[in-house]
């Protein structure tokens, strides 16, 4: 693995060198780990070879090895900033270095050091070189002369590699610290500025598999044969676990010390037990041994070794060369996986992120980074100008041109719905009125209907589909999710189904209206042929749906594409009316939800500031440590539970919801609203995966299920089955001693699986996750919050509601707790928001979809609200393929031959590019 951490303390920095990095975790009395100067940085201070302590302290002060002036600008180490009592404390306010650490799976270092296979080590040296040749160039700095605010990359670091062979507890463990000084050479301002890594840490899990490839291909060409896993590292494949355990005690040791304090401490369950762990390591560090040089160590591990488990590291090597493939033919299936991979869900993604999965779907194989890198460069990529890092395809430039080319081209291409249309219906305020009048008149073939959080446009919807249909015209409703379709037949619309429904039928009478819901949350595929089957049928589209919120999970943003580019104007409301003061039960609430509506307005319009310091003067964000989090939060709730309001707690990751769910359910169990009597179920948590993804074997492990969400070859919609085998084409799987393979074409029809125990009882929430039929056969819906009611001894489960799921309806998580993504679209009286600090999650989407479902209030629990504020200033906006492309002018007829004229030159060189690659492998000969 790669763990990369900054150093902030110079005193910490010195000891850090003079008592670990330059002895390792054993010594002998003048022995030292002999440090290796790299990178071009290094080069420029005259430093080359060993690194001695002198020069290695020096930079650690700011200062040039040689001369020992003052390096980069930046000196002062601490700065006074206010603490959480109140008080101003110093802080370190530079960062000396970066460690980059570098460590191969347990099995390689018990192969390499108990095994005495030295060429391991040699191998992971090389392996290590070859990641950093990788991590330089992305070396950059920032650069703030004349207003500018931007980064350059300078592509040089001065680094020091430390390699060490054993753990504190002297168990095998190979690994590498790579210290990166804060230090880079500006050659424009020709001065040493401090170092930005913002690239380097983006880019951290390619240099990982840069790392590991390497590795595990010369492991391969000692005879080991390899073993990759679903959590992305790979071991050496016949290890003993027993060995692994048995070298393992260092680990053994923190699993023990954790244990200890949380059973003197249960309230620290709560907290981030990774964190914990890691804070014990450093805390607890045993006294480094005296006077025990590496070939001491090795007799140790020679003598903690049994007769069989000699025979089994030796029997590791098979001696058998790999089957050596055609380096280019191997590289291209790994290039066309990976693109199949990230193309699936974004229009525009890092190359780095391409080297990075087809390195890691090819691991081991005889190819190179340089193998990889030689596909890429012939594939004809679309190149973001300003970051020619960043690229996209044709396909999806093509079709998001076609969708904004559909809706600008439709504009007054038709007669109104109705000309000099007015409503009369009461029930609808001005704003409503207006919204429908808007939408009755107008005449193109796309029609944009905008409206935030809360505004009423399911009601204003609803009207719109009544008035339509008395002029005759027949209008089908759709939506991306079966939730939403629930959702809208309860709202009283009528002709209702899913997108995936609708076009799986391809069936709209003609001249009839097509209107969409949630239209924000349709990627680029599925618009288009939402936009084709209605031009097809001469038939008309009323987008609906907020860009603001949640968008799309597979590729491209298009209802964004067509606001930002089609010059289309939405009709839209703006009116909140979830939060309507008119719920308040006093003249203190009612204040409160005024205050609560404004925070989501400027939530909604872009001011992210403002929305956070409104709710926090109202005292809707209370910050507290993360033993407390857990509790105040599941005291709310249970408050909010026994005054029977309806509450829905979001956080933005699923380790942090389980967390949460567990804590909520058990609090509920005291207060006996959940029963103590319960039945433990096998339930099946769904997988977020790609179809690439499902055609790899790395997918899988002994607890993978899959269960059918279709009918297809036999298998009925909830049967679940194991995966047998994977072949070029199919997907093989067993169930009840039947083996049949699924095309990858049905891949759509299976959903991956994790099986886990779970315990029920009457009174349990829990979140659907896939659609289905009760017993009673009513709808089941994903993403549906259910009660229980009771459980058979045969194994249905009786919801509150009615409705009855059968044995083999086992798709569902706990459900106190969900995503944001999740809650998008539910409506309750109290949103309680648990943050876990994830800066990668948070965002300004994130922020206002999780403000604006309650009608009553919001808390928030957070560890800092600092980082919470900075976080939510974040745009969750996904680029589009339409960014990188050339301007579109306002004059269309340039804008589409400058489309045409980019695409046709693009389509040119990838056709010569494609023929010379089909040359050189021998196609077509």
């Amino acid at each position: 693995m790669l763990a990369a951490k900054a150093q902030y303390s110079l005193g910490n920095a010195r000891k850090y060198f003079e008592e670990h990095l330059r002895v390792g975790d054993y010594y002998t009395e003048g022995q030292q780990v002999l440090g290796q100067w790299y990178g071009q940085g290094a080069e420029k201070l005259g430093l080359s070879g060993t690194t001695r302590g002198a020069e290695f302290l020096r930079l650690c002060e700011n200062l040039h090895p040689q001369t020992g002036e003052r390096l980069t600008l930046r000196n002062k180490t601490t700065r006074m900033e206010v603490g959480q009592d109140g008080e101003e404390h110093q802080s370190p306010n530079r960062r000396v270095f970066y460690d980059f650490t570098f460590s191969p799976p347990k099995s390689v270092s018990v192969a390499a050091l108990a095994g005495g296979d030295g060429r391991i080590g040699e191998a992971h040296d090389r392996a290590v070189a070859t990641a950093l040749n990788q991590l330089q160039p992305l070396a950059a700095t920032r650069v703030r002369k004349n207003g500018q605010c931007t980064d350059r990359t300078t592509s040089n670091i001065v680094a020091a590699v430390f390699r060490h062979d054993a753990s504190r507890a002297l168990d095998p463990h190979l690994h590498s610290h790579c210290i990166v000084f804060n230090a880079t050479f500006d050659a424009v301002e020709k001065q040493w500025k401090a170092l930005q890594n913002h690239d380097m840490l983006v880019a951290q899990k390619f240099i990982e598999n840069v790392y590991y490839h390497e590795l595990a291909r010369e492991l391969r060409e000692f005879g080991y044969a390899i073993e990759n896993k679903p959590r992305g590292d790979f071991e050496i494949q016949g290890k003993s676990q027993a060995l692994i355990e048995k070298f393992s005690k260092r680990h053994r040791e923190i699993d023990q010390k954790t244990k200890e304090l949380l059973a003197k401490e249960p309230e620290k369950a709560k907290e981030n037990i990774a964190a914990i762990r890691e804070n014990i390591a450093h805390r607890e560090r045993p006294p480094k041994v005296r006077d025990l040089a590496l070939s001491r160590l090795q007799g140790l591990w020679e003598n903690q070794l049994s007769a069989p488990e000699r025979d089994s590291l030796r029997k590791l090597r098979v001696n058998e060369p790999p089957i050596v493939h055609t380096p280019a033919t191997v590289a291209e299936k790994a290039v066309t996986w990976a693109e199949e991979h990230l193309f699936e869900r974004r229009s525009l993604v890092n190359e780095h992120d391409i080297w990075r999965h087809a390195l890691e779907h090819a691991r081991g194989e005889n190819i190179s980074l340089a193998d990889i890198q030689a596909v890429t460069r012939e594939r004809g990529y679309i190149r973001d100008q300003n970051k020619p890092g960043r690229v996209t395809i044709r396909e999806h430039l093509q079709r998001e041109w076609a969708i904004v080319c559909a809706a600008k081209d439709g504009h007054f291409k038709f007669a109104p719905f109705q000309s000099e249309y007015r409503s009369n219906n009461r029930q609808l305020d001005d704003e409503q009125r207006r919204a429908v009048e808007g939408i009755m008149t107008s005449r193109g073939f796309v029609t944009l209907f905008r409206g935030g959080a809360g505004t009423g446009k399911s009601f204003t919807l609803r009207e719109v589909q009544r008035e339509l249909q008395k002029t005759g015209r027949f209008v089908q409703v759709v939506a991306p999710q079966r939730q939403q379709v629930l959702d809208l037949e309860s709202a009283g619309f009528d002709h209702v189904e899913t997108v995936s429904g609708l076009l799986a039928r391809r069936q709209l009478p003609r001249d009839a209206v097509l209107l969409v819901d949630e239209a924000g949350q349709i990627g680029g595929k599925q618009m288009h042929a939402l936009l084709a089957l209605a031009e097809d049928n001469h038939a008309r589209v009323i987008l609906s749906g907020d860009t603001r919120q949640h968008g799309a999970v597979e590729a491209s943003d298009a209802l964004r594409a067509i606001e930002k580019y089609s010059g289309l104007e939405p009709v839209e409301l703006t009116n909140i009316r979830r939060q309507n003061p008119a719920l308040a039960r006093s003249l203190k609430e009612r204040e409160q939800i005024k205050e609560y509506r404004q925070a989501v307005t400027e939530a909604r319009d872009g001011k992210l500031p403002e929305s956070f310091a409104r709710l926090e003067r109202m005292g809707a964000i209370t910050q507290c440590s993360v033993a407390e989090q857990h509790e105040q939060l599941t005291e709310r709730y249970l408050q909010l539970a026994k005054e029977h309001e309806p509450t829905v707690i979001v956080s933005q990751s699923w380790n942090e919801i389980h967390k949460v769910n567990e804590a909520v359910r058990e609090a509920l169990k005291r207060e006996t609203l959940v029963d103590d009597k319960e039945t433990v179920v096998a339930a099946f948590q769904p997988v977020d995966m790609t179809d690439a993804q499902k055609r790899d074997t790395r997918s899988y492990d002994e607890n993978t299920v899959l269960v059918f969400n279709r009918d297809a070859r036999g298998f009925k919609a909830g049967d679940s089955a194991r995966l047998h085998s994977l072949t070029d084409t199919h997907l093989v799987v067993e169930n009840e001693n039947r083996v049949v393979p699924i095309a990858f074409k049905y891949l759509n029809k299976v959903t991956v699986c994790q099986q886990r125990e779970m315990a029920l009882a009457a009174g349990d929430r829990l979140q659907l996750k896939a659609n289905g039929r009760s017993m009673e056969n009513k709808k089941l819906a994903n993403g549906e919050l259910v009660t229980v009611k009771s459980l058979s001894s045969d194994g249905r489960i009786a919801l509150a509601d009615g409705r009855t799921l059968d044995k083999n309806f086992r798709q569902f998580v706990r459900g106190y707790a969900v995503t944001s993504y999740a809650s998008q679209g539910k409506s309750v009286n109290h949103v309680l928001f648990c943050d876990s600090a994830g800066k990668g999650a948070t965002n300004n989407q994130q922020w206002y979809v999780t403000i604006s479902r309650g009608k009553k209030g919001i808390q928030i629990f957070t560890m800092d609200k600092e980082q919470l504020r900075d976080n939510i200033r974040r745009s969750g906006d996904r680029p589009l393929a339409l960014d990188v492309a050339p301007r579109l002018k306002d004059s269309r007829t340039v804008a589409v031959r400058r489309i045409q004229g980019f695409l046709r030159e693009r389509a040119m060189k990838h056709a010569a590019q494609t023929q010379r690659v089909s040359n050189s492998l021998g196609v077509g000969r």
